[in-house]
């Protein structure tokens, strides 16, 4: 991918700000208790996996330019000292199993992603994503560490 497709700090859609903290309100939580001062992201915790929520603007090149999107992602496990390529293996079958969320290394973390651009999406479909993330990160970070010796 070039380099040109970028992403960058949001100024989101309030209406997106707004669901998300619809959201957390309706978990009983103080969406600002658990904002980023600086950025658009929530930081919140499902057993032992930490999530967060974050909004920002992804460059789709010149033709399109920026579009706001939202990423919910859960940290599974930081990467193991070696065996790294049973974990890439099994990551990779795992996301060929998976509905819209995906396993992914970012720096020396695994984590459960799911990423969409957020025109068109409602209360119901946030809270599915968040769901399935916060669900999904919780129950594999135990068995993913076990597994292949990683660590939180």
């Amino acid at each position: 991918m070039s380099d040109r497709f970028t992403r960058t700090d949001s100024e989101p859609l309030q209406s997106t700000i707004d669901i998300i903290n619809r959201l957390l309100r309706d978990w009983n939580i103080e969406p600002e208790s658990v904002k980023s001062k600086d950025k658009n992201i929530w930081y919140l915790v499902q057993g032992s996996a930490d999530f967060h929520i974050e909004l920002f603007k992804f460059n789709k090149g010149r033709d399109i330019g920026d579009v706001d999107c939202i990423e919910i992602g859960g940290v599974i496990m930081k990467m193991p000292e070696d065996n790294f390529l049973p974990l890439y293996r099994r990551l990779l079958e795992l996301n060929s199993t998976s509905v819209g969320v995906y396993f992914a290394i970012r720096g020396d973390l695994v984590m459960l992603l799911a990423t969409r651009e957020v025109v068109g999406m409602d209360y119901a479909e946030l809270k599915t994503l968040v769901d399935e993330v916060r669900y999904y990160s919780d129950y594999w970070d135990d068995i993913l560490i076990e597994e292949f010796g990683g660590a939180k």
